[in-house]
């Protein structure tokens, strides 16, 4: 199924864009429209600190909000697909017309890893490299030790691809867990060597895709608590900061812990979601160019 005809189904599930003033305030933080501020400077306007604090409002016309979409879709495609222009200009008009119509980033991203073109990649393309699958499983363990109800994988999830080859020559063995075993909280170090057993030759769009889905189970466990989502997202990227991966913008790239938790304060969730994919999927891109 094509990614457009995919969001027309999720749409009626995902939540819808929340507000002008929400989409306003995520553009700011992107840089496509600057805040408006009465008696600032301009040099005021693009401090790190005044963009954590008070934001204006400007009214964007349609045509505006259009280019906008147009500039976060283009990043998504990019992000998600792992390349430097967008390549599919059908799929894209189709989901930039579904955005501008209200569509949230939510759905539109789930719309593109359900399509067809993204899933021909996960079983076409070569298994993850060393690097990938490690980051993979340290990100996934870090997630699941703080959720109520992490998903079990199991090896079907990771649609097996042919067997890689460690660095040192070694591959993980770990016994199979009983459905017991399973249930009970690891550590760290206990999650991540069952997730590399578990995922070990899969692709690296499959490590992305379900890296992506897990963080939005995530978002859906503390939904009711927005407190929890903020401090949890600004830990995230406080700790994916000291990578040194570049996620697009000065602004992200940033460890200030207090900047990031008030704007996913600020902003709608629909947007705050987003900022923790493109992270994750940049994330493992990078680690994946480090073979």
């Amino acid at each position: 199924m094509n990614p457009v005809k995919t969001l027309l189904i999720l749409m009626l599930v995902s939540p819808t864009f929340s507000g002008c003033k929400a989409v306003n305030h995520a553009l700011e933080f992107l840089g496509f429209i600057a805040p408006v501020k009465k008696d600032h400077s301009p040099e005021e306007i693009h401090d790190e600190k005044s963009l954590a604090g008070q934001r204006g409002d400007p009214v964007v016309s349609a045509e505006t909000l259009s280019k906008q979409n147009s500039e976060i879709l283009s990043e998504m495609f990019r992000v998600v697909f792992n390349q430097d222009e967008v390549e599919d200009k059908t799929d894209y008009s189709g989901l930039l017309q579904s955005l501008n119509q209200g569509a949230s980033l939510e759905g539109i991203y789930r719309g593109i890893i359900a399509g067809s073109r993204y899933r021909a990649l996960e079983s076409k393309s070569q298994a993850a490299s060393p690097n990938e699958l490690k980051a993979f499983a340290e990100e996934m363990a870090e997630i699941q030790g703080i959720m109520r109800s992490p998903t079990e994988f199991s090896i079907v999830d990771s649609k097996k691809a042919p067997e890689i080859t460690f660095p040192d020559g070694n591959i993980p063995v770990i016994a199979s867990p009983s459905s017991q075993e399973v249930k009970k909280k690891l550590d760290k170090s206990a999650r991540v060597q069952e997730i590399v057993r578990i995922f070990i030759g899969a692709s690296s769009f499959t490590l992305k895709r379900t890296l992506g889905e897990e963080a939005l189970r995530k978002f859906d466990e503390d939904k009711s608590d927005p407190g929890v989502v903020a401090h949890w997202y600004a830990k995230l990227v406080v700790r994916l900061a000291t990578s040194k991966v570049d996620f697009g913008l000065e602004l992200r790239n940033s460890a200030d812990f207090d900047f990031h938790f008030k704007f996913a304060q600020k902003i709608a969730i629909d947007r705050v979601k987003w900022e923790v994919l493109n992270r994750y999927h940049r994330y493992l891109n990078a680690a994946g160019h480090s073979r």
